[in-house]
């Protein structure tokens, strides 16, 4: 009997020792998930659409009007057909074009080309914004994969348990209650996995349609997280993100238009001009008849409609302001809530990697040898594996939890902050 329990308790250190080589599936790297998304994710690509066809606007606005080409025939009286006969019937051919008031083309050709500016920012913040949320899935597809290992691992380890404590039971040396609580972990455990499975399907379904593939598609396993190296402080994030981020230079661009939109509708009090140019044929030997006219648009309904124009864009620039405020309170607040969030998780990796699961791992070694001499009860035994399975799995949360602040620091930010 007691020969048998020391294989067993052989094969858990081995178990312990060897588990993390267990379960290797074919691994997906993030790279090149990032490299899809970017190719293929819906969302990029409708902003890059979005800003090519702003780009196509330029032109247009800074053209003149279309010309306008008239061909017409002047007859003297109803009762007859008096071309050729009377001096006043004529043929003719008028040609005339709109000019706007000098700088308003040139106004509507900034106010598009700054939204093409924005429009370039937003699809910036789409980049950004996609490949965040592909990190923070990618990064929990990592917790889920390494919490069934881990958790596969402590299961085989309970399992052996269980049959140390019904072969001590069968011969009167211990009790049926061990017996008893070595199978409920082992049921806890498959009870988690089970909901990890759930997760693990949920996540591959998520990042799937970041990368625009079918919802069922399998995924490999993700590369083994290695914690990133981040040393920036918060003031150094804050004036990144002040100078860098897509949302906040979008805002600010939205100011630069609105300005140039007050611009154009203070002129719309300038009238616009017509050039208007004929010539005219009369036949039978009369003479030809030419003309140029230059027309005036008059304001005449400014109270209605330039003066309310004007009011318009001054509201519009005051909201552009305000929106640009709230976007930086708001850019400022993320930086510091993801600042906060990665110094915590920074802290509790290193101390649960440097102190309380070596401290946890000897206490359990310590526990087994305890346990084999007849000094320790499996109730302390299983207490201490239970212990150290959560707090390997409070690690890597904690790593996790570290990436995925980064992650999010980066969208915020518009730039790379990790140290290679």
């Amino acid at each position: 009997m007691k020969g048998r329990i020391q294989k067993v308790l052989l094969l858990i250190c081995v178990i312990m020792i060897v588990g993390s080589a267990l379960h290797q599936v074919s691994s997906e790297t993030l790279d090149s998930l990032i490299g899809e998304a970017l190719e293929k994710n819906p969302e990029i690509l409708a902003a890059n659409e979005r800003w090519q066809a702003t780009q196509a606007r330029v032109p247009q606005v800074s053209a003149l009007p279309n010309p306008q080409l008239m061909f017409g025939i002047r007859n003297a009286g109803f009762d007859e057909f008096t071309l050729g006969e009377d001096p006043m019937s004529m043929v003719g051919v008028t040609a005339a074009q709109m000019i706007p008031f000098p700088g308003k083309l040139s106004l509507r050709g900034k106010i598009v080309g700054v939204e093409t500016e924005r429009q370039k920012e937003l699809l910036n913040a789409a980049r950004f914004g996609v490949i965040s949320s592909l990190k923070v899935a990618y990064f929990g597809l990592f917790f889920v994969h390494k919490s069934i290992e881990v958790i596969g691992k402590d299961k085989d380890i309970l399992e052996k348990f269980a049959q140390i404590a019904e072969a001590k039971y069968a011969v009167g040396e211990g009790i049926q209650q061990d017996v008893l609580k070595a199978q409920v972990e082992v049921s806890r455990l498959i009870e988690r996995s089970t909901d990890l499975e759930q997760e693990k399907g949920r996540l591959e379904a998520e990042i799937n349609a970041l990368l625009n593939r079918p919802p069922y598609e399998p995924l490999g396993k993700p590369d083994e997280l290695k914690q990133s190296i981040f040393q920036k402080g918060l003031g150094e994030l804050n004036a990144m993100a002040l100078e860098s981020s897509p949302r906040l230079l979008a805002a600010q661009l939205a100011i630069d238009r609105n300005s140039s939109a007050l611009s154009l509708a203070r002129r719309e009090y300038y009238p616009d001009f017509t050039l208007k140019a004929g010539w005219f044929n009369r036949q039978d030997g009369f003479r030809d008849i030419w003309d140029f006219n230059i027309g005036v648009e008059v304001p005449l309904y400014f109270g209605r409609k330039e003066r309310y124009g004007i009011k318009e864009a001054e509201l519009n620039l005051n909201s552009a302001r305000q929106n640009y405020e709230a976007t930086k309170q708001d850019v400022l607040f993320k930086v510091r809530d993801h600042y906060i969030v990665a110094q915590t998780a920074d802290k509790l990796i290193k101390l649960y990697s440097t102190g309380i699961i070596p401290q946890a791992s000897l206490s359990l070694e310590s526990a087994i040898a305890g346990y084999e001499v007849g000094k320790v009860d499996f109730l302390t035994l299983l207490n201490n594996l239970i212990t150290l399975l959560n707090y390997e799995l409070k690690y890597y949360e904690e790593l996790v939890r570290f990436e995925k602040a980064l992650a999010r620091l980066e969208e915020v930010v518009g730039a790379s902050i990790i140290e290679y």
